[in-house]
């Protein structure tokens, strides 16, 4: 394995890089930090990453298995000293791994037919930690995929990624969809839409069963906007205690679309 020590290797500047969304976009790459994440794409057989290793971690148990996996998996694994690891690392106490990987690539026509089961919309969901929130919510109640509106923040942003604890990789993302494709998408998928919304809306516990659907999410201050709103079958909310005027929208999300699941 190939020792890097110096910050103006072209690997690392790679890593720096992709620290911007410029750069994940160009490179349709992003970054994965910590043994959870790089277990999770071994095991997601995750091909052709480039691994980097602090070697002060050299001889974690752990580490021993992410290799094995690696080697079958080709990927590229470097150490680098400590110093290197802080340098790269998106938190202040890393675990001493660093993963480049591919963004998976999704066919937008799939979701142009008849759909059954659960899908969601988020709507310009700009907070990192929602987001990723969300991304893991939606893996874990069997949710098929997650589309994101042009408004949304970066899904493959390291603070999304490290919230969605490996999700990012679980379920299909599908970013930047415009108005257009939102209504292709209505008109294709066959499945009634449902909005999180206090206009025109019924308590979520009245609606009943929904085998099918797509529930939409929207911004953290302003909700759904209208023109999307607008094309929901029906809206839904969660009743509040007290003098709560709202949930978190990655609660919200969980209360939801675990209920439905």
């Amino acid at each position: 394995m190939e020792n890097i020590t110096s910050r103006n290797n072209h690997l690392i500047k790679v890593v720096l890089q992709l620290k911007q969304k410029k750069y994940r976009d160009r490179y349709d790459a992003f970054l994965l930090e910590g043994l959870r994440s790089a277990e999770d794409a071994c095991l997601q057989g995750i091909t052709d990453c480039i691994g980097f290793i602090s070697e002060e971690i050299i001889d974690n148990p752990r580490l021993n298995k992410i290799m094995d996996s690696a080697e079958l998996l080709h990927w590229q694994l470097f150490s680098v000293t400590a110093g290197i690891m802080k340098l790269i690392s998106g938190t202040e106490h890393g675990q001493g791994i660093m993963v480049i990987s591919h963004k998976k690539k999704y066919d937008w026509n799939d979701l142009l037919k008849p759909l059954k089961g659960h899908y969601v919309i988020l709507d310009s969901v700009q907070d990192p930690g929602n987001m990723g929130t969300i991304l893991r919510t939606a893996a874990a109640a069997g949710v098929h995929a997650v589309i994101l509106t042009e408004g949304c923040t970066d899904a493959y942003a390291e603070k999304v990624v490290r919230s969605s604890m490996g999700s990012i990789l679980r379920i299909p993302v599908y970013e930047h969809a415009d108005f257009d494709f939102l209504l292709k998408f209505k008109n294709a998928c066959g499945i009634p839409f449902y909005g999180t919304s206090l206009h025109q809306a019924v308590p979520y516990k009245n609606i009943g069963e929904v085998p099918d659907g797509v529930f939409v999410f929207g911004n953290e201050g302003n909700g759904i906007r209208p023109e999307i709103l607008n094309m929901t079958d029906k809206n839904l909310y969660i009743p509040l205690q007290g003098s709560v005027e709202s949930l978190n929208v990655s609660i919200a999300a969980a209360v939801i679309l675990f209920h439905f699941s």
